[in-house]
């Protein structure tokens, strides 16, 4: 066997806190002896959290892109798992889209912007010139080739706390023999042969520069894309589709109004009574009480008007929030 690593440099740099994964991927598999050799190096790797290093680098990141004037950002969480440059690493087999300085997955700004074309290709044909002022043509043959009026950035992966970004995966291959052409045909005797896998979890910071109309158009069509088409390989079988990461975005990314609207939006009618009945001792505790009841007005108001028929016999609590509400419909 032949070390891939020094013994002097392989003890200390496994023993970090500022490991970094992707030289753990690319460089540090000392050799392939062994049936699990490959699955226990990537366990390793799947057990490293976020370095400080990389946390820093992200929030510098988040903060020189914070100007709404020019940046648009949204936070998408990965639904199952996403795979994502698989085709990076032919010696393992086990590609991931990592970050050269600090290790951790990105989604490259082209891969976004591919599926964001794709997305409107196949559904706004009918604006495919506005499309491409958007998002630039993709025809190299093209004189007038342009870039588009909209920068995708590289989505950075979130770093919260305790969260790691890397997850087992593995693919399994049944008929090995017959896809490397020594066997003229499958056979239902062929041993399956597992390849395990880097997958990714966790949510993405997106990142959209340009001119702030354009880019929220472009932002539209990218929670569409995530949301019905997915990003990476395997989509096909339920990796790479992502949703809004509300929790986060409430945090970081919201204003107090946006928040109060989208909480407000998420109000059952159920949820809306107790407010204004049962609960309504602890609701008029609310700082923000006014802004509140307003919003809720604003957002709930033919609901509200609808109790008006109601009675303390009928519906004694829906009674009671109509009272309380009422005065200010």
């Amino acid at each position: 066997m032949t070390a891939l690593v020094r013994k002097n440099v392989e003890a200390p740099f496994r023993s970090s806190k500022s490991i970094n994964p992707s030289l753990l991927l690319e460089k540090g598999l000392l050799s392939l002896d062994g049936e699990n050799s490959k699955k226990e190096h990537l366990q390793k790797l799947v057990a490293l959290p976020a370095s400080a290093e990389y946390k820093t680098a992200f929030n510098r990141w988040f903060d020189l892109t914070g100007d709404d004037s020019r940046f648009q950002q949204a936070a998408f969480t990965v639904k199952n798992r996403l795979l994502i440059g698989m085709n990076g690493n032919a010696g393992l087999e086990t590609g991931c889209c990592l970050s050269r300085n600090y290790g951790m997955p990105y989604i490259p700004g082209s891969s976004v912007k591919g599926v964001v074309r794709n997305w409107a290709n196949s559904n706004l044909k009918a604006f495919s010139d506005d499309i491409e002022e958007l998002l630039g043509t993709d025809d190299s043959e093209q004189p007038s080739r342009m870039s588009g009026t909209v920068t995708f950035h590289d989505a950075w992966w979130i770093p919260k706390d305790g969260g790691k970004p890397f997850v087992l995966d593995v693919v399994t291959t049944h008929h090995q023999a017959y896809y490397n052409g020594s066997q003229d045909k499958p056979s239902d005797t062929d041993s399956p042969i597992p390849n395990h896998l880097l997958a990714v979890q966790g949510s993405f910071l997106f990142v959209l520069e340009g001119e702030p109309e354009a880019v929220q158009t472009c932002q539209r069509m990218l929670e569409e894309a995530l949301e019905h088409n997915g990003i990476g390989a395997k989509t096909a079988v339920g990796y790479g589709y992502m949703k809004a990461d509300l929790e986060w975005s409430k945090n970081n990314l919201m204003t107090a109004e946006e928040v109060l609207k989208y909480d407000v939006l998420q109000l059952t009618e159920k949820r809306l009574i107790e407010l204004f009945s049962k609960d309504l001792a602890k609701t008029k505790e609310r700082n923000d009480l006014d802004d509140f009841v307003k919003k809720v007005i604003e957002i709930h108001h033919d609901l509200i008007s609808s109790w008006q028929r109601e009675t303390k016999k009928s519906a004694k609590n829906r009674y009671k929030a109509y009272q309380f509400l009422s005065p200010r419909l």
